[in-house]
């Protein structure tokens, strides 16, 4: 029988695929201004953006999946889904502010991620295909609970995008260069928003499903603003 949606699981699925493709616009903006420019930090920035989204892609993917077929993604796909891409978004986030803060030290955080990010990688994909329940339980349809080890991996990894997106944003909010001080305003912005929709979505704080709606929200905001941190609207 086909799964029939109701109007919050219909917002909840429709938003987070909306924050996925505008996230996706914004990346792959920034890989075609990479292009134009040459400009690694744009490269880094686009695939910063496309991959930090990655645990929004089982929610948007499984609504668009259930659109079509009427049926939901299967558990181990859909958690595989949302969390495997993890590392790689810390890993590229690292890589793109290590260009601008602590430079000196730019070789010794790029390893340490890549080492832990193999070592989560192997033991997800182990549990998932052993014992799912140590890596998360589905809540409803477009809803998942961390366990507590993986929780705080993802936690781990959000407190460290948050930390050298805010100094970096204020590095360059203390810049005399106008644009620069008004991309660095973005940027304080950005990852902020980003956080704190970042942090209610992942099931830290137990929320019913319409203020959820609104944290995607808030998340969509997040990935303009990004995006505004490199290239200033046309006021």
């Amino acid at each position: 029988m086909a799964i029939q949606l109701d109007l919050e699981n219909f917002l909840q699925g429709s938003i987070a695929l909306t924050f996925i493709i505008i996230s996706f616009i914004v990346g792959i903006n920034l890989l075609i201004k990479y292009k134009e420019h040459g400009q690694k930090q744009l490269l880094f920035a686009g695939l910063t953006w496309i991959f930090l989204v990655s645990p929004w892609f089982n929610t948007g993917f499984n609504f668009l999946y259930v659109i079509i077929t009427g049926r939901s993604m299967d558990d181990n796909f859909y958690i595989l889904l949302g969390y495997s891409f993890v590392p790689i978004a810390l890993t590229f986030c690292l890589t793109l502010f290590t260009n601008y803060i602590l430079s000196q030290r730019r070789k010794i955080i790029i390893t340490t991620s890549v080492i832990q990010g193999i070592i989560y990688e192997i033991l997800l994909f182990y549990f998932v295909f052993t014992d799912l329940s140590l890596v998360a339980t589905k809540i409803d349809l477009f809803n998942d609970e961390l366990s507590l080890p993986f929780l705080i991996y993802v936690l781990v990894s959000l407190i460290t995008v948050l930390i050298f997106g805010v100094l970096f944003g204020i590095d360059s909010y203390r810049s005399k260069n106008l644009e620069m001080k008004l991309k660095g305003e973005f940027i304080l912005l950005a990852w902020p928003s980003f956080f704190i929709g970042a942090l209610f979505d992942a099931g830290v704080f137990s929320l019913p499903p319409l203020p959820l709606i609104f944290i995607r929200l808030l998340l969509i905001s997040s990935a303009v603003e990004f995006y505004f941190s490199f290239f200033l609207p046309n006021w």
